[in-house]
């Protein structure tokens, strides 16, 4: 099996370049074997994964070093190639694809990890989610895909000037938590009819729906408790009908599932989803900007293998 690292040296305001040093000592001493590539802008790990996989019929094992938007970009990279493992080293801000398959969130600890599973040959399957609208770019998910509030204040911190600084303070999480509050002066909730699989659901003051592959998302927060990567069904969160001093709680009680108990949240799963939208609300997968308006999700079961530990 090859070995490969993609860096991003510009996550979390350029510190993932430091990381990849450190990482570099312990892959030297330990006499292991690989190639690293460096991206230099968006797309770049998406386009190097796939010349990677093109250029070899063995297994490569492609580990992404960065944060939840380069493992994204390498996952879409990689699908739908059946030779390639996607691994991740959390240095971003968000590193909510480590929660997810339970990396540790330390660099060093989560590479001593991959070796580990890599040695032992443990990796297993992935569900991913696919996705294509008239306004949106098509592509695929391994976190979660959302439509409305949660959307715009990723559009906002992932555009802002701010981040790099709270990123600096090591508050980079807090920057979340800064446009939350910013953006909920003037968000305008709108009305959505929302289809899984063939059944309609109408909301008619919606602020977000997510569609989740596990539970993380925002930085930890616990949006969607009992979703599973493996298990074939996204958990769709809808927060509806729901005031402005409310949904303030609703992102404190998040980061423990607390807020699937409010009656403004409702919980479905499902393996096709549809939302049609009444404006041309912010779409965002993995964090990453893909457009607005109406679009159309479908679960790809087993589709990508990971670096992780079996499901017992």
């Amino acid at each position: 099996m090859k070995l490969y690292f993609i860096v991003n040296p510009a996550a979390k305001n350029g510190r993932c370049k430091k990381v990849w040093k450190r990482l570099e000592k312990v892959l030297r001493q330990k006499h292991i074997s690989y190639e690293v590539f460096f991206t230099e802008k968006q797309g770049d790990g998406k386009r190097i994964a796939r010349q990677i996989i093109e250029s070899t019929s063995e297994t490569a094992a492609i580990i992404a070093i960065g944060g939840d938007g380069t493992v994204h970009e390498i996952a879409n990279g990689v699908f739908p190639f059946k030779h390639g493992i996607v691994g991740y080293i959390p240095a971003g801000t968000g590193n909510d694809f480590s929660r997810g398959i339970r990396i540790p969130n330390h660099p060093r600890k989560a590479l001593e990890h991959i070796l580990l599973l890599l040695k032992k040959h443990c990796f297993s399957t992935y569900d991913i989610g696919q996705f294509a609208g008239p306004h949106v770019q098509e592509g695929m998910f391994v976190n979660n895909l959302g439509c409305g509030f949660d959307a715009q204040i990723s559009r906002k911190v992932n555009r802002s000037k701010l981040k790099s600084l709270f990123n600096r303070l090591s508050l980079g999480k807090f920057v979340y938590v800064f446009y939350l509050v910013k953006e909920l002066i003037f968000y305008k909730p709108a009305k959505v009819v929302l289809q899984i699989d063939g059944e309609k659901h109408l909301f008619e003051r919606t602020w977000l729906v997510t569609i989740s592959n596990h539970p993380y998302y925002g930085g930890g927060m616990k949006i969607a408790p009992s979703a599973k990567s493996d298990d074939g069904l996204f958990h769709i969160i809808v927060v509806d009908q729901i005031s402005r001093l409310k949904i303030l709680l609703l992102f404190v009680t998040v980061f423990w599932g607390g807020h699937t108990k409010m009656k403004e949240v409702k919980v479905f799963a499902g393996k096709h989803i549809h939302i049609h939208t009444s404006s041309l609300l912010p779409l965002h997968a993995d964090g990453e900007n893909i457009g607005s308006g109406s679009v159309s999700v479908y679960v790809q079961a087993n589709a990508l293998s990971v670096i992780r530990e079996k499901a017992n």
